[in-house]
């Protein structure tokens, strides 16, 4: 699975999917990105052609507890529960499209992912830009 790398029980920020680690990331977590997943099962003699990078249609949220809302920094815990699938810290790409309106969106690099902010709530998805790298 190439996804739900990062949730709230590790009280940092972090991305769903990203595809490379962050500099960011205490070392427990720097694995947690689908470039190492691959290698590893690679590694591990898998074939290639055989493993699939699943695309996820949802994103992870969070509420922030300060200013530093990017990849690492403490989280103030899951963001609100999206309107239509009632999902706890997790949101349906549709209910983000919802949010982008008014959020500021950023992109993050290092991982090759996007992120979008609005007041306390952070969210972490998938774009085409990100889509089309992977």
């Amino acid at each position: 699975m190439t996804y739900r790398y990062h949730g709230s029980e590790a009280g940092i920020i972090g991305h769903n999917s990203p595809l490379y680690t962050s500099s960011a990331l205490e070392s427990q977590y720097v694995n947690h990105n689908i470039d190492f997943s691959m290698k590893h099962w690679t590694s591990l003699g898998a074939p290639a052609e055989k493993l699939l990078v699943g695309f996820p249609t949802f994103g992870r949220t969070f509420r922030t507890r300060s200013a530093d809302a990017g990849i690492g920094a403490p989280n103030g815990g899951l963001a609100s529960i999206g309107p239509y699938t009632r999902e706890p810290g997790s949101w349906s790409y549709y209910e983000i499209c919802t949010f982008l309106n008014g959020a500021t969106t950023h992109w993050i690099d290092e991982q090759k992912v996007p992120y979008a902010i609005k007041g306390n709530e952070w969210v972490g998805f998938d774009n085409k830009q990100s889509f089309e790298i992977k």
